[in-house]
């Protein structure tokens, strides 16, 4: 009997929403040694790139020797990893204000809708 609630709390745990992520704000370990340049409302969209989870409210893009960062605006409740992107782009760029939303690969439940901000551009010095 023991063994079966110590099983079933493991099952019923695992079913649970996962804890807050402190490092949501962290640093992002691909722009380390990169320089900064001015933010950009949009830009290019090219074939076989798409946008990358960072975590919950980052998203990046690489193009070339460029990575742009893009947080997105407001509280949309945020991105898990493993999320499945749609963006609805307004022509052939991605532009601030632009959303974008999740859904899980697994269940095909959605997740959040949100809006892209600045793109952040860091290219290798």
């Amino acid at each position: 009997m023991r063994i079966f609630v110590v099983a079933l709390g493991a099952i019923l745990a695992g079913c649970s929403a996962p804890p807050p992520n402190p490092a949501n704000d962290a640093p992002i370990a691909e722009i380390a040694g990169r320089i900064a340049g001015p933010p950009k409302n949009c830009v290019l969209i090219e074939q076989g790139v798409g946008l990358n989870i960072v975590n919950r409210n980052t998203l990046t893009l690489h193009s070339g020797r460029t990575m742009y960062v893009n947080q997105v605006q407001g509280n949309c409740g945020g991105f898990r990893k493993w999320d499945v992107l749609v963006v609805e782009p307004i022509g052939t760029q991605y532009c601030k204000g632009d959303l974008v939303r999740s859904f899980d690969p697994v269940s095909k439940i959605p997740g959040p809708t949100c809006r892209l901000g600045d793109f952040i551009p860091y290219t290798k010095g």
